[in-house]
Formats: C-alpha cells, sequence, structure tokens
C-alpha cells in the first residue's frame, strides 16, 4: 500500500497523475515496433500498461486503418501514441496525404477519449547517414522527412506534440534509419520530457 501512494505521489508530482489502469497505445511503423524499445521504456517510466500495434515498413495509411478497427467508444486508452512518417517519406506519398492521416488518427483518438500525442522524431540531419540506400535517394529522402516532420509539427491539431529530438546521433542507430539500444534510452527519455 506504502509504495502504491508513493508511486501516485511521484507521478502528481512529476506533472501526470498516472491511475492503476492507466493504458497506453502506441501506433506506428518500425521506429516504435522494436521489442523493449523507447515506447516500453516510455510506458513503464509513467507506470503504464500498453498496447503497440506498429510495424516495420508501414505507412501512415496502414497505420490509420489499425486505429479504424478499434471501437470509439471503449474507453480503454488514456493516450494514443502516433509516430509515423519516415516510411512515406521515403516512398513517395505526398506530405498533404500523410499530415492528413496523422490529424484523422488524431481525431480517432480524441473520440476514443484518450489524449493524442505526435511524435515528430529524431533529427534525420544527426541519424539518417550512411544508410542502405545511395547518397542521392539518402539525401532526397532526408530532405523529403525533414519538410514533413517541419509540418507535422506546425500544422497537425488538438493533440500533443514532442518537438523533433535533438539527443540521438548515428551512433545510436546501426543503419542510419533505426535506433539500437542507446538510441531507445535517449528517445524515451526525450519524449517523457518533452511532453
Amino acid at each position: 500500500m506504502k509504495a502504491i501512494i508513493i508511486t501516485f505521489l511521484f507521478t502528481i508530482l512529476s506533472g501526470f497523475a498516472i491511475l492503476p489502469d492507466y493504458r497506453i497505445l502506441f501506433v506506428g511503423d518500425s521506429l516504435t515496433a522494436y521489442s523493449g524499445g523507447w515506447q516500453h521504456k516510455y510506458a513503464k517510466s509513467r507506470g503504464a500498461d500498453y498496447d503497440n500495434i506498429s510495424k516495420g515498413g508501414k505507412r501512415t495509411k496502414w497505420m490509420l486503418e489499425q486505429m479504424k478497427k478499434y471501437p470509439l467508444d471503449s474507453y480503454k486508452y488514456n493516450e494514443v501514441v502516433i509516430y509515423g512518417g519516415i516510411n512515406d517519406s521515403f516512398s513517395y506519398v505526398s506530405e498533404n496525404e500523410t499530415i492528413n492521416n496523422i490529424q484523422q488518427m488524431v481525431y480517432i483518438a480524441k473520440k476514443m477519449g484518450a489524449v493524442p500525442i505526435v511524435i515528430v522524431g529524431y533529427d534525420p540531419n544527426k541519424v539518417n547517414t550512411n544508410t542502405i540506400y545511395s547518397n542521392e535517394v539518402e539525401t532526397r529522402c532526408r530532405n523529403r522527412y525533414i519538410k514533413l516532420q517541419n509540418r507535422i509539427a506546425k500544422e497537425v491539431k488538438w493533440c500533443v506534440i514532442v518537438p523533433m529530438d535533438t539527443t540521438v546521433t548515428r551512433r545510436d542507430s546501426d543503419d542510419g534509419i533505426h535506433l539500437k539500444s542507446s538510441g531507445h534510452k535517449k528517445f524515451s527519455k526525450w519524449v517523457t520530457d518533452n511532453l
């Protein structure tokens, strides 16, 4: 009982009143699908249980379709954390379509009674180098992703926006795209500190 009271007081003092049944839904691509990754660390730092419907290689259109499958009146989640767009940028999905998909996910989260949290992501200039792509493709895709991130930060409404991470670097990634353990640790801390 004493531990529960201490945990409750800590969460109130830290700005978040986490209740025993606090639940988070993560929606994303491979950047959020890593077992024990940043999303796991974030949820545990919040004392929350979570579900993760993220999957590698998926675009925001797929993410939106997954969210549409959830009953809007279940009130199962307190937060819905949305992090996507890099695969849209590395393909030819228009920025407008990606922004619209993310905004629609925000609307669904709100209808579920959850707080929608949109993650802008890490700084591509610090991470997206020496990838599996040619220099030309890497540069084009990185530039597209940066433009998309700027638009997400400015245009997506009615949600909490976690700004671009400035702590993760290329050393925190094995392939210049996906984070390794050190990157997940830094990214989780960034998300928590910037809510």
